[in-house]
């Protein structure tokens, strides 16, 4: 067999170490490149997990930033509501303050406006009041002295003793006007409803007027009714017609003089017409105030017509001036027939 081995494959043990040789320093060489190529993949995969890394730590750090940025303008947001919130109840407070602080300014203007208003009146009562009451005391006094003498025939000295009598009816109504007026201001009037005739209270009221009047105007009264009752204060209802009817004869020195009453429904209607000077259109709205008088050189303490609506106005009904009217003055005012209660 050795010899068929020799024979057959003849080897030469040289080349067959050169070949095994170059084997090795192949698969050496193979082993550095692929030890080579292994280290340049871990450098780059290192690479790549640093380059990552960094790249995660940039992005937590910017997230940090954003958070920390978040927070800044959360307070920025928080604390600009909060302004906000303090501005808009700054503003609500100086408003309600200002609106406050405006209607005292108004409540004071207002208490000033009456005050000076009361000191006018005052004023006013006090001029009016010395005026009227020296007129009648002055004819009262002198009057009365003449009468004292021995020598007057008797027609004089009834005729003083008539202009007495006058003088003294003048002072007793502007005592009893004072009076109601000092009564009205402190709520004390009283009334006395009773069942009344109107018709009978219009009669004997003209009647009485008509004798005592000063001018030469007819005083008459005219109605379609034979009677009317009414649930009334006789002696209020009285007072008011006679206050009507004299200051009509004040102004009236010639013509009429006319108390009307007509029943409208459930209501009555009275009116006193006169044809003397009239009332200015810019005094009608001022007629029924205090201490108001068409003519202040007129007799008279400018509150018979302010009485006048207390009284009708307590009763239930209301007055006015005919605004249509022009021919002298009409005043109108109406009373309910059936008694309803008294105004406060």
């Amino acid at each position: 067999m050795s010899a068929f081995w020799t024979t057959a494959l003849p080897i030469d043990v040289e080349q067959y170490k050169d070949s095994v040789d170059e084997a090795k320093a192949d698969c050496d060489a193979y082993r550095k490149i692929n030890a080579n190529r292994d280290s340049v993949s871990v450098q780059s995969y290192r690479a790549k997990v640093n380059k990552e890394r960094n790249a995660n730590m940039v992005a937590q750090e910017q997230l940090s930033i954003n958070e920390e940025k978040s927070m800044i303008m959360a307070y920025y947001i928080t604390g600009l509501v909060v302004v906000l919130i303090l501005l808009g109840v700054g503003i609500v407070v100086s408003r309600k303050y200002n609106r406050r602080l405006k209607k005292m300014r108004e409540e004071l203007n207002e208490a000033r406006k009456v005050a000076e208003n009361s000191m006018h009146l005052k004023s006013l009562f006090l001029s009016n009041m010395s005026h009227e009451i020296r007129t009648p005391l002055n004819a009262l006094a002198g009057f009365s002295a003449i009468l004292a003498e021995d020598n007057l025939d008797n027609e004089t000295r009834q005729q003083f003793e008539a202009i007495i009598h006058q003088n003294s009816d003048l002072l007793l109504k502007l005592i009893n006007d004072v009076v109601d007026f000092s009564r009205q201001q402190n709520g004390e009037m009283q009334f006395k409803i009773e069942e009344q005739d109107a018709v009978e209270i219009c009669r004997n009221v003209v009647e009485t007027v008509d004798k005592v009047k000063r001018t030469a105007a007819e005083i008459r009264f005219e109605s379609d009714l034979d009677s009317l009752t009414l649930s009334t204060d006789k002696a209020r209802l009285q007072q008011m017609l006679i206050n009507l009817l004299v200051n009509a004869n004040k102004f009236t020195e010639k013509g009429s003089i006319v108390l009307t009453l007509k029943k409208d429904g459930n209501v009555a209607q009275f009116s006193v017409t006169d044809t003397g000077c009239g009332i200015a259109p810019e005094k009608r709205e001022k007629i029924f105030d205090r201490f108001e008088k068409l003519d202040e050189n007129a007799q008279g303490t400018g509150l018979g017509l302010s009485i006048c609506q207390l009284i009708i106005e307590h009763l239930g009904g209301k007055i006015w001036v005919d605004p249509d009217y022009n021919d002298g003055a009409r005043f109108c005012f109406t009373h309910p027939i059936e008694r309803k209660e008294a105004k406060a």
